[in-house]
């Protein structure tokens, strides 16, 4: 059961990003709703356990998110305030079944990437004998209220093209996309070794032109491959990125290496991403000890971003320290870090989920991202508190032959 469960959430974090309920403004995400259903059908059936460091930790987290609350009161937005407790009230708890689940997930969450994996490729070229009208985005089967505003779907290759970036076909963006890929590339390395999954994933990279996924990449899979002695797979990852240097103009290659020149420019997403938010802190936030310490309150981040003249995304750091202040980063990162390293059954995992929280932007309050937090990292118990005969269930291998 606790498994079945758990592959739902999982499932619809992916199938159904795209998809609201209409409340408020901006609408619920679905895949929210069906995590929080899920997590109060496992509660019911008594499958988790509080986790007292974890639980003191969040207590802590939500007086300081309520205080930052009410020295804003005339502008905090209490919406905000309610996703913030209710997305991290379950890093409280911890399963106290095993038998199967991690491995499950796992398991589940790579096919579910496959699935996307074929359709982005099969959308990237389908595009060129069809037309793209009906392949990027859900507008002309759904009515408007039922899906996600403030999303890039369709994004063209480049501002004039009549071609787009793959998004999976499913998925909210061509970036969303290329961080799935990142994510299932390094789980299908530590699991299951090199397979044609592998291949598949590492084909379907390319065609979101997406940053984000490689940048996470870059800093996990050389040490990955390094630590499980997978030199024949490292071997092979130069020969494909050779292959698709050579192969470049055929699919556009300088549409990708032209990313890394948008740090250069204020109208970038690489400069959004990464860079506007310290300048937003700097505008809005240095000029009061009192927002310094306790920030500006839930919501203020959006509230402020329309104010300047550049585009500025909501990275986890900079939106924490712009709505709750140094008190409330204080007791969140040492709350967060814990939540997702003690007791993971792969510090890996934990790794690569860290710097996608940090890269990916917006993940503060993403429940996409949180689910795989939770499901892969937070949950779980550690392989050493379990019984020896349990153990091997956990460990990642590293083996061509095998795959989920």
């Amino acid at each position: 059961m606790v498994r079945r469960c758990l592959v739902v959430a999982l499932f619809a974090s992916i199938f159904l990003q795209r998809f609201a309920i209409p409340i408020g403004e901006d609408g619920l995400a679905i895949n929210l709703l069906v995590t929080l259903l899920v997590l109060g059908v496992m509660a019911v059936r008594g499958v988790f356990t509080l986790d007292p460091v974890r639980t003191v930790a969040f207590f802590a987290l939500a007086t300081a998110v309520s205080l930052s609350t009410a020295l804003n009161a005339g502008t905090a937005s209490l919406p905000s305030m309610v996703l913030m407790l209710v997305m991290y009230a379950p890093f409280t708890l911890a399963l106290n079944v095993t038998d199967g689940v991690f491995r499950g997930c796992v398991s589940a969450f790579q096919k579910m990437v496959l699935v996307c994996a074929v359709c982005g490729v099969a959308q990237f070229v389908a595009q060129f004998a069809i037309g793209a009208e009906h392949l990027f985005t859900f507008h002309e089967f759904v009515p408007e209220s039922f899906l996600l505003p403030n999303f890039n779907t369709a994004n063209p290759l480049t501002w004039d093209s009549p071609y787009y970036k793959s998004n999976g076909f499913f998925l909210l963006e061509p970036s969303t996309f290329s961080q799935y890929l990142a994510i299932a590339i390094v789980l299908e390395l530590l699991f299951y070794g090199v397979t044609l999954r592998l291949l598949a994933f590492g084909i379907a990279l390319p065609t979101s032109y997406s940053g984000t996924g490689l940048v996470l990449l870059l800093f996990v899979l050389p040490w990955l491959m390094l630590h499980l002695r997978a030199y024949g797979a490292i071997v092979g990852g130069l020969a494909f990125v050779v292959l698709a240097v050579v192969t470049g103009s055929l699919w556009n290659i300088d549409v990708l290496l032209n990313r890394i020149n948008e740090f250069q420019s204020e109208d970038s997403s690489a400069n959004a991403r990464f860079i506007a938010g310290a300048w937003l802190i700097g505008e809005f936030l240095l000029s009061s000890a009192r927002d310094v310490i306790f920030g500006l309150g839930p919501g203020s981040y959006a509230q402020h971003t329309p104010l300047v003249a550049y585009e500025a995304h909501d990275p986890a750091w900079a939106k924490m320290l712009f709505e709750y202040g140094l008190m409330g980063s204080a007791i969140f990162w040492p709350f967060f870090f814990i939540s997702l390293f003690s007791n993971t059954p792969s510090r890996w995992i934990s790794a690569s989920l860290l710097i996608g929280y940090f890269t990916f932007g917006g993940m503060l309050l993403d429940p996409r991202l949180q689910i795989m937090i939770l499901v892969f990292c937070v949950w779980p118990k550690q392989p050493s508190a379990l019984p020896e005969r349990e153990r091997q269930s956990w460990v990642p291998t590293f083996n061509s032959r095998h795959a989920a």
